[in-house]
């Protein structure tokens, strides 16, 4: 199925999570008069990069002369402009694209800058321009705060918010300063530049060096590494490294440092107010140690030093005193000088757009980024060198380190972008795995007054969850929400931002307080622009009045000094950023999954200093087991995001008030959560995986079936034993009865009617043990097969007669507490209420609607407890028997898992051995279609021709379903298994809408596999 195929994808949009930190292939076009082409390069991909602190060699000095003897003066300076090119789609006969083009066939330009778009999109785009440029372009970007993600993914398509796919992202740089190892920070330098590499950039706009002093700064905040200017140094230098190991240049910005400011130089001049002792003492630190150990760039910072500089002077990026005297004198730098995007307000409003592309060339810079018009900046400076303001061989002196840059990328060798390699590269599994292992490792714990983490889903049981984000930000709370859902029962899930009202706050609290837990996300990481970096004051108001009085537990996906807004409160996290894998992360952070091991690489005044942070174990149980990525298991994330949304499309159709789904291949789960909620009414529990169901004749195997298969693996019970052998009452009514075995019962071959209406008539087991030893036989034993649940309710009997104890009572010592199922069984109890899915208004037995009791008539004239229905259930228990089958009959127990597995490997929870329920022979002789002459196991169906499964799952699958809308399909061949449970019976019986969904959903998860074939079943 191709993209253009999806059903739901809808409008393709970039959602821009957080903006700039800096502001057809065709021959090569000849230079003019038919001269040598001496500035073109080989037409096959870039060279080996050599670092800015290693020699070029003679062929790329050649090459750097010869190139820059057969430039005019307009076009020297030319390549002192790169322009920023934006992410979109369009095509070259477009407007857009030929602004482009003349950028680089006219202007002539030195290269391009990358905003925001996807991976094919850009090499293609690259390719061509680079066809058309007579001297390769030099392809910037900033892949600095979040890694490649920051600028070639995030594309969405709507109105289902699904994701397009593109580059790693990584949290921002300051989750590695909470990590604190140079190694982490060299790999995501590597894997940045490589991905970076492929899709056709040269030179990325970072390490940023900038040590994050000031706690209100609204621009570096987390894109600084922190605040001890020794570990940003030590951290920006691994990177450098490990960008040039992946074959990209690097840049150390801002100079001379932008990290004491408190307003943002996109909007207006920031004011650093440090001296030249301080400078070299904190901001400067950084940056000696990148140009001792070979950067290949700098950029500039469009900040005023007022200890230096004075309140009223120009910007750091316009004064020769830094960037001449300091940078290339003091600091003895030789490599290339960027400006910052020149189109900010901090320069562009101040000065005008032409004046600022002179005076930074004055001030030394040799790159003008990003001006407001290409052709305006070139005549500026073409004016300025023609009136002696600007010396033409100063312009050369940076046309020459521009070559030299575009020599040390490798260009002089190659320009184009192998298409087919993108693939490969960018988002590959090892680098998504890697982007993971650092939101983790990061997450840094700094308060917990009331114990909250990690989060037992079994006494938090009524959660107030609020997410706080801005309007337009789409994708705040997209992964974490769910997951949390997933997790713990939500009462109450509100979103708020900083226009929402007043009157929603007091609404709030009231459900606080009645709230186990209060979880308060918080969306607000740094936007280059907006100056936002707080939240509303009615939301401090609500923490301040409400923390002191619940459990609550504030994370923050952005910016780590809100507590200094929020002192009142007794919980803090910090995931650093707002990415899907940092709310993933928090997420296991949150219940276990995960140890906590950041430490806080700032100071937050006056609250907490540099290197606090609180530890927490792993700690394994029900509420760890959270969903991994997709891709690690063979499953296409697309297609199973293409899954919520045929739920939640079901679900506004009237199939279920909600539904919880469980989906796991290769034992572990891609889909634990719910969806919807436990009943219509607009007040009720949303359904998750904890929520409890009534799963009707899934009790014939997840308890009869499961019973019968212990007893025969102990010899117990023999399955071609006639059934009066165990209850000699049986055949009381009907002397034919005496030939029905113990098999015939399971395979539904007993002569048996489907079904009487026995609790119209009698109540109480006595009354049913005798009604169904003087039952009749429908037709021959072992001649036809058909369903009944009077075999089911006899099958019942004959474990209770073997084990000598009641159903409920074997199965709970044998199979729930031995696998860790605490939510199964029957005759919940009234604590559970809450929890539980209701059934049907019954207007014709009890006159209720029913709830917290069994659904099935029978089952309740029994008293509760049958072997055909009667059972309670969560998705996670029943995933842990379904994991158990899956693996022949044993699951390992949750306690006994590596710190690094657990929550990842579904286990049976709070359970510290491996737990063996039945032998590998035991399981198969059971769940394998016993003959040709029905789709029948023992006990459990197989696919049919219209099968509960869909069309997908494979013959050896195995499976059930029950009558209130529930299922569990279990198929050793996709190793996957799938538990579907709805109330559709709310209100009515009569609502069959969830046959064909049910299918829909099994097919539809049979077919996000992609690491082996899957076809429709042979008929």
């Amino acid at each position: 199925m191709s993209v253009g195929d999806r059903r739901f994808a809808l409008v393709a949009v970039l959602i821009v999570l957080w903006s700039s930190g800096c502001g057809g292939v065709g021959p090569p076009v000849g230079t003019a008069g038919g001269s040598p082409e001496i500035g073109a390069a080989s037409y096959g991909a870039a060279g080996p990069v050599t670092p800015g602190r290693a020699s070029l060699d003679p062929d790329a000095l050649r090459w750097v002369e010869e190139t820059l003897s057969s430039l005019t003066l307009r076009q020297q300076v030319a390549q002192l402009v790169i322009q920023w090119m934006p992410g979109s789609y369009a095509s070259t006969s477009s407007v857009e694209f030929q602004e482009w083009a003349g950028w680089v066939e006219n202007d002539e330009i030195g290269g391009l800058y990358l905003s925001i778009g996807l991976p094919h999109s850009y090499a293609a785009k690259l390719n061509e321009l680079q066809a058309r440029s007579r001297i390769p372009l030099l392809v910037t970007s900033d892949f600095e705060n979040g890694g490649p993600g920051m600028r070639i993914n995030h594309s969405y398509a709507l109105p289902s918010l699904l994701p397009q796919g593109g580059g790693t992202s990584f949290p921002p740089t300051m989750a590695f300063g909470a990590i604190g190892e140079e190694r982490f920070a060299r790999e995501y330098g590597r894997i940045t530049a490589l991905e970076a590499k492929a899709v056709g950039l040269h030179l990325n706009f970072a390490p940023v060096l900038d040590v994050n002093s000031n706690p209100e700064n609204p621009v570096i905040n987390t894109r600084s590494f922190g605040e001890d200017p020794e570990a940003v140094a030590r951290l920006g230098v691994a990177f450098i490294e490990g960008s040039h190991e992946g074959g990209v240049l690097a840049t150390a910005k801002h100079f001379p440092g932008h990290g004491d400011t408190q307003t943002d130089s996109h909007v207006t001049v920031p004011v650093v107010p440090a001296d030249l002792n301080r400078l070299n003492s904190l901001e400067l630190v950084p940056f000696r140690r990148a140009v001792d150990d070979g950067v290949d760039a700098v950029m500039t910072a469009h900040v005023v030093v007022s200890g230096v500089q004075g309140l009223e002077a120009a910007p750091a990026t316009l004064d020769a005193r830094f960037m001449t005297d300091l940078l290339r004198g003091d600091m003895g730098f030789d490599g290339l000088l960027f400006t910052d995007a020149l189109v900010m307000g901090a320069l562009s409003e101040r000065y005008g757009a032409a004046e600022v592309s002179v005076m930074a060339l004055e001030a030394g810079s040799d790159v003008l980024l990003m001006p407001t018009d290409v052709t305006e900046a070139i005549d500026a400076v073409m004016n300025a060198v023609g009136e002696g303001r600007l010396d033409s061989a100063r312009v050369r002196g940076s046309t020459r380190r521009v070559l030299e840059t575009k020599a040390r990328a490798g260009l002089h060798l190659g320009r184009m972008v192998d298409l087919d390699a993108v693939d490969e590269v960018v988002g590959s599994a090892d680098h998504l795995a890697f982007a993971d292992t650092v939101a983790t490792r990061s997450i840094t714990l700094l308060r917990d007054r009331d114990g909250v983490l990690p989060v037992d889903s079994h006494r938090s049981r009524s959660v107030l969850s609020l997410t706080y984000a801005r309007t337009d930000d789409l994708t705040a709370g997209n992964t974490f929400d769910p997951a949390l859902a997933g997790r713990v029962e939500v009462a109450r899930r509100v979103r708020v931002g900083p226009e929402t009202p007043s009157e929603v706050y007091d609404s709030l609290r009231a459900s606080a307080g009645a709230a186990d837990l209060v979880i308060v996300s918080v969306y607000v990481p740094p936007r280059s622009g907006s100056g936002e970096v707080s939240v509303s004051e009615d939301m401090a108001d609500f923490i301040a009045t409400v923390g002191p009085e619940r459990p609550m537990m504030v994370i923050s996906f952005g910016n780590p000094y809100l507590l200094t807004s929020l002192p009142e409160s007794p919980g803090y996290l910090i995931a650093w950023g707002s990415h899907a894998v940092s709310q993933n992360a928090a997420v296991k952070a949150l219940f276990g999954r995960a140890a906590i091991s950041g430490r806080l690489p700032v100071s937050i005044p006056p609250y907490h200093v540099i290197g606090d942070g609180l530890s927490r174990s792993v700690q394994p149980s029900p509420a760890s087991a959270v969903e991994v990525d997709p891709e690690s298991v063979g499953i296409d994330a697309e297609r199973l995001t293409e899954i919520d949304v045929l739920v939640a499309t079901a679900l506004a159709d009237s199939v279920a008030p909600g539904a919880v789904l469980a989906i796991a291949r290769h034992g572990r789960f891609v889909r634990l959560r719910g969806y919807g909620k436990l009943d219509w009414a607009e007040s009720a529990r949303r359904a998750g995986p904890n929520s409890i169901y009534d799963v009707a004749s899934l009790t014939k195997v997840v308890g009869t079936t499961t019973a019968a298969m212990i007893l025969v693996d102990e010899g117990r019970l023999d399955l071609d034993a006639p059934v009066v052998d165990y209850l000699p009452w049986w055949a009381a009514g009907d002397p034919a009865k005496e030939s029905v075995t113990v098999r015939n019962l399971l395979l539904h071959r007993g002569g048996l009617p489907p079904f009487r209406t026995f609790y119209l008539e009698m109540e109480g087991r006595d009354a049913y043990l005798s009604a169904i030893g003087q039952l009749q036989l429908d037709y021959q034993p072992g001649t036809r097969t058909v369903y009944s649940d009077i075999g089911s309710m006899t099958m019942a009997f004959i474990i209770e007669e073997v084990s000598g104890q009641r159903l409920d009572e074997f199965l709970q010592e044998r199979v729930w507490d031995r696998l860790g199922m605490r939510d199964t069984g029957f005759l919940p109890s009234e604590s559970l209420k809450d929890r539980i899915a209701p059934t049907e208004v019954d207007t014709v037995f009890r006159n209720t609607h029913v709830h917290g009791i069994v659904h099935d008539e029978n089952a309740y004239a029994m008293g509760g407890v049958a072997g055909h229905a009667g059972l309670f259930s969560s998705a996670l228990d029943l995933a842990v028997l379904a994991q158990t089958l899956l693996d022949g009959g044993g699951i390992a127990g949750c306690e006994s898992q590596d710190a690094d597995a657990s929550g990842e490997i579904i286990c049976a929870p709070g359970i510290s051995d491996f737990v063996r329920l039945v032998s590998e022979e035991t399981e198969q002789a059971f769940t394998r279609r016993f003959d040709s002459e029905s789709f029948r196991a023992l006990g459990w169906d197989t696919p049919d021709d219209r099968s509960s499964a869909g069309d997908y799952f494979t013959p050896f699958a195995f499976g059930h379903t029950g009558f209130t809308g529930t299922s569990i399909w279990i198929d050793p061949e996709l190793d996957m298994f799938v538990v579907l449970l709805t109330n559709r019976v709310n209100p009515s019986r009569d609502n069959t809408k969830h046959v064909a969904f049910r299918r829909a959903v099994h097919d539809a998860a049979a077919l996000t596999i992609t690491d082996m074939e899957v076809s429709p079943r042979a008929r």
